[in-house]
């Protein structure tokens, strides 16, 4: 598989960066409350799929945009906040993602935090609805200004039935249930340098199972003729992930991330014209390599432009050839 070199992918943001950074003016308004987000997320090889994101963030107490890089400001001020987001996803199937998150933040430095997302599918092969509903709950602490720890529990769940009469007499059932639980913990810390802005160092573990049960039943009253077929599958999935990024200014920044995974499948496959079911597993691992960097223009008091360019690389070499980028505008006020 042709690749494109990775001298040349970091040789191309750092050009496009510098030139830009010469540019860059003082925010003279030093702190925020409200802040809008607008995306555009895709693969250089393939501009008809990506994801559409627009969001909106609310800090309860001001964030001053002199404490770190531009782009951690938000993280960085370790307060109360409450987000909401919608995304439009278009790679195999439309999706369409509604989003809502909370984090409160105690006088102590701990931190509770909530999510609840809405997934619809528009899957184009099958009748049955298999819209998600995604719900996270979070605790962590704030050791010191700058980093914190936290630990979280998901669930994703998917359910639905249905009955067609297809002819007079001859009816289908079909019906599926999914359900996902994650279980994780993270931890990110931004250490401020005196040569250049900082250094953020992020990581988590988190250790998923996924059970799915799908069914399907015919039967024909004016024949007689039944049956029933379909299949249960669970999976377990083991994820560490870790990152890092050199930010040599308020801006810029360039970086790597790499994240391991190990998933283990079981699946069991009944059809009623046969004695018994069969049972297939596999147990698989891989490994994938990042190489990014992004910039954040400041160009006035409230608006901004981001830009953020990333390579993959995985064990398998079946990793995409372009690579991925992301553009947004911003606007905090």
């Amino acid at each position: 598989m042709k690749r494109s070199p990775i001298s040349l992918v970091i040789l191309s943001s750092l050009i496009s960066c510098n030139a830009l950074a010469s540019d860059t003016p003082t925010q003279t308004d030093s702190s925020y409350q409200h802040e809008l987000d607008l995306a555009l997320g895709t693969y250089s090889d393939n501009f008809g799929d990506g994801v559409w994101n627009l969001g909106y963030r609310y800090y309860l107490s001001p964030v001053s945009v002199e404490n770190g890089p531009y782009a951690l400001n938000g993280t960085l001020a370790q307060t109360t906040n409450i987000g909401v987001q919608y995304a439009q996803l278009q790679v195999i199937n439309d999706i369409d993602v509604y989003h809502i998150d909370a984090t409160y933040v105690f006088d102590t430095k701990w931190f509770v935090g909530g999510m609840y997302a809405k997934t619809d599918d528009n899957r184009q092969y099958t009748s049955l609805d298999e819209d998600q509903d995604s719900y996270q709950l979070s605790l962590g602490y704030y050791f010191n200004d700058t980093s914190e720890v936290s630990i979280y529990y998901a669930n994703t769940n998917a359910s639905d039935s249905k009955i067609e009469e297809l002819s007079i007499g001859h009816v289908h059932e079909s019906s599926f249930d999914s359900q996902t639980d994650t279980y994780g913990v993270k931890v990110r810390s931004f250490i401020p340098m005196q040569s250049f802005a900082g250094i953020e160092l992020a990581g988590f573990w988190q250790y998923s199972e996924k059970d799915a049960n799908h069914a399907y039943r015919y039967y024909n009253d004016n024949t007689d003729e039944a049956g029933n077929s379909g299949y249960d599958s669970s999976i377990e999935n083991h994820l560490v992930h870790l990152a890092a990024d050199f930010y040599i200014n308020k801006s810029w920044s360039v970086g790597g991330e790499y994240s391991w995974q190990k998933l283990d499948s079981k699946t069991i496959i009944y059809r009623s014209q046969e004695s018994s079911p069969s049972l297939y597993s596999d147990d698989a691992s891989d490994s994938l390599y990042t190489i990014n960097t992004a910039y954040w223009w400041q160009f006035s008091n409230i608006f901004a432009a981001n830009a953020s360019v990333a390579k993959y690389f995985d064990d398998q070499g079946d990793s995409p050839d372009g690579v991925f980028f992301r553009l947004a505008v911003n606007a905090r006020f």
